[in-house]
């Protein structure tokens, strides 16, 4: 009988500790299921369009105003919550140029329009949390300002090297047609040299036709004495 009751015992520990094992696992669970996703990585942005979003973000960070004054300064990094809570209350995309650096060294901008979306929320954020006519107000119009003259840079550079590359594709572009392009150069040098020649045959032309003439005057003037 005591053996009987023992067993029974261990078999209920063993119940008791499966079930509490399972409880265990299931709790786990939730708690991977409620915790924030791991992050998706992306393919890598080609290299030309990440030298692009790097160009843009430096043009923008780097400007400095009449005065020498670097206006990034005030949005390169956000206060955290517990020092603003009533910004994060009010402002619901909070970025800055931290975030943005990172966001185009992880590739998540898969153009140039998208780093614009956060540029000017940025600069949408800066003017609906300060008063208009503060500094940083008028420092985000500025900034919104210059990152619209360098895309239009950057968009007219590439547009010059698409045409250069199209007129390239139009010839085949061989090498020989380079070649071809830096021989023809030289030519009016060529064609100088050519024209000098000419001058100098004209001139022995010249000298010898004035000879000539002399010589025919002497001959006349021989004949005339003698008659």
């Amino acid at each position: 009988m005591e053996e009987d009751i023992s067993l029974k015992k261990r078999k209920g520990d063993c119940r008791g500790e499966k079930e509490l094992q399972a409880g265990q696992e299931t709790v786990e669970k939730v708690k991977r299921k409620r915790g924030r996703p791991p992050a998706e990585k992306l393919p890598p942005n080609p290299p030309e369009l990440t030298r692009q979003l790097n160009t843009l973000v430096d043009m923008v960070i780097n400007y400095k105003d009449g005065l020498g004054r670097q206006i990034s300064k005030g949005f390169v990094q956000l206060p955290s919550k517990k020092e603003v809570p009533e910004y994060y209350e009010l402002i619901r995309k909070p970025v800055d140029f931290r975030r943005i650096r990172e966001r185009v060294r992880n590739h998540k901008y898969r153009s140039v329009g998208d780093l614009e979306k956060d540029i000017f929320l940025l600069c949408h954020n800066a003017q609906t949390y300060n008063l208009e006519g503060s500094q940083i107000y008028e420092d985000s119009i500025v900034i919104k300002s210059v990152f619209e003259s360098a895309r239009q840079r950057i968009v007219t550079d590439e547009e010059q090297k698409e045409t250069v590359t199209a007129s390239h594709s139009d010839n085949g572009g061989r090498a020989e047609d380079q070649f071809v392009s830096s021989a023809v150069e030289p030519l009016p040098v060529q064609l100088k040299k050519g024209n000098k020649e000419e001058r100098r045959r004209n001139t022995m032309a010249k000298r010898l036709h004035s000879d000539l003439d002399s010589d025919e005057d002497l001959e006349e003037n021989t004949t005339k004495d003698e008659g």
